[in-house]
């Protein structure tokens, strides 16, 4: 919003502010500066990677990831700051826009630089400022700087009586459950102690995206000796399924087949080959995520089927008349794929990704 009035004084003080800043950085700050760059290069050249200043100010960030080799993009919604910005450090590109009206493209940068921006938004914009920064990096850094303490203010002291500035206060652990909640993991925390003369210290953050790894699931197709599949209606009321279920931390996919026709039908089975693996796209726990599915072909060698609180009824089926409603189309693809495994024993597992 242009007529902030904190954007409002960082266009009057611009100029002011750059000369104060731009050529000036507290040692800790150059440290941590560093490091936020060295971890994103790693050994390989800086010119790979792209970093977006959001907040960029007058450009002195902009200006050292620049002569360092890296990409930048510099975004303020202060066109004062930007005109100083773009005097400054011609040769990186400047937009004016509003850090929570951002239109990045997903996995446009390696490396997000947002110091001392966030803490003139109200507190409830910024964990949507910081989902999408998640969404702008691939697998990447963030660098958070912010002021800590409680609350919020509009000051008037830095720049005298006329030019107020809006400040939001965080403590570390809430700014730690922002970063955390939007999807990264917090690898670095630099927080300084209140004092007399300056009760908001700099609390800054460096923070890595948290990879979203796919789930990992297995799906029996038992056939008995006449080619009756096996299916259970589920207690959930969505339909007729295979037996199936997630493959658990310390167990193989073979493993967890097992285990899961066990608890859910009373049955022992034994595997006889694996009929394919198959990927799709599954929301989980309300983030989007994907599922890795190993289908294995397998035959009842003991137990006897029982009700448990995953399933309402079991019952063994002709292929060709499944009972109905079957709670996924993929199940009966995946049925599908094993029946024709098992007329050609030469035929090789299925590599499938389902939409």
């Amino acid at each position: 919003m242009t007529d902030d009035p904190t954007i409002a004084t960082y266009n009057r003080v611009a100029a002011a502010f750059a000369t104060r800043n731009f050529d000036t950085i507290h040692p800790d700050f150059a440290a941590i500066r560093a490091r936020f760059a060295e971890a994103i290069v790693g050994k390989a050249p800086a010119e790979r990677f792209r970093i977006l200043d959001a907040g960029c100010g007058p450009g002195r960030d902009s200006k050292w990831f620049q002569e360092r080799g890296f990409q930048v993009v510099g975004v303020d919604l202060s066109s004062g700051m930007l005109e100083e910005a773009r005097r400054r450090v011609p040769n990186v590109e400047f937009r004016q826009v509003d850090l929570r009206q951002l239109d990045f493209c997903e996995a446009s940068f390696d490396g997000i630089w947002c110091s001392a921006s966030l803490l003139h938004l109200p507190r409830a914009d910024v964990p949507v400022v910081l989902t999408n920064f998640r969404r702008f990096l691939g697998h990447g850094y963030l660098f958070v700087c912010v002021k800590s303490g409680q609350g919020e203010e509009v000051e008037k002291r830095g720049y005298g009586p006329g030019n107020p500035r809006r400040f939001t206060y965080f403590s570390r652990h809430e700014m730690e459950l922002y970063v955390e909640r939007a999807g990264f993991v917090v690898r670095d925390v630099t927080e300084r102690q209140p004092t007399p003369s300056n009760s908001h210290p700099w609390l800054q953050i460096i923070a890595q995206t948290n990879l979203r790894t796919p789930l990992v699931g297995a799906i029996a197709v038992v056939l008995d000796a006449e080619g009756h599949v096996l299916l259970s209606e589920r207690a959930d009321g969505r339909g007729w399924n295979l037996p199936a279920g997630f493959v658990d931390a310390t167990e193989a996919p073979d493993e967890a087949v097992i285990r899961e026709v066990r608890e859910e039908t009373g049955l022992e089975v034994q595997i006889d080959r694996l009929v394919g693996i198959y990927a799709r796209p599954r929301p989980y726990e309300g983030v989007a995520s994907g599922l890795l599915t190993h289908a294995f072909l397998c035959r009842p060698v003991g137990g006897t089927l029982a009700m448990t609180k995953e399933a309402l009824q079991h019952g063994w089926f002709d292929p060709d008349t499944l009972p109905q409603p079957m709670s996924s189309r993929h199940h009966v693809e995946i049925l599908r794929d094993a029946l024709t495994m098992r007329a050609d024993p030469k035929s090789f597992p299925v590599m499938r990704r389902f939409r």
